[in-house]
């Protein structure tokens, strides 16, 4: 009974964060100062310089929910939204099964309904 009830909150959360409409960056904006926004955010996420910090992979995504960066920080995989809001969300802060969820449903291109099957394999 506790496991559905902590399905339910993951989902509420995922929702959230995909949802939101304060993900959506300026359409007018160039990708390498999206970028930059994203590489700003983690660095402050982590507590570390950004000149401390390896990043990989970046690649800015534009979807029907917004824009929003991916990538690889010091090995770990993160999603950034502008500016912070919400703070980016870097592989380890939440439960696996939930940030694979963000991670296919955003980065890899899954559709929604892909993503939730992904997910609910990973729960059992």
């Amino acid at each position: 009974m506790k496991q559905v009830a902590y399905v339910w909150v993951y989902r509420a959360i995922a929702l959230a964060l995909l949802l939101r409409p304060s993900l959506s960056f300026g359409q007018q904006e160039s990708e390498e100062s999206l970028l930059q926004a994203a590489r700003t955010a983690v660095a402050a996420t982590l507590g570390l310089p950004t000149a401390n910090i390896s990043f990989e992979g970046l690649k800015l995504v534009r979807d029907n929910f917004g824009a929003l960066v991916c990538g690889t920080v010091n090995g770990k995989r993160f999603l950034a939204g502008p500016a912070g809001k919400p703070p980016p969300q870097i592989e380890g802060a939440l439960n696996a099964s939930m940030f694979n969820y963000l991670w296919n449903a955003r980065c890899q291109g899954m559709s929604a309904s892909a993503a939730t099957e992904a997910f609910r394999r990973e729960l059992k």
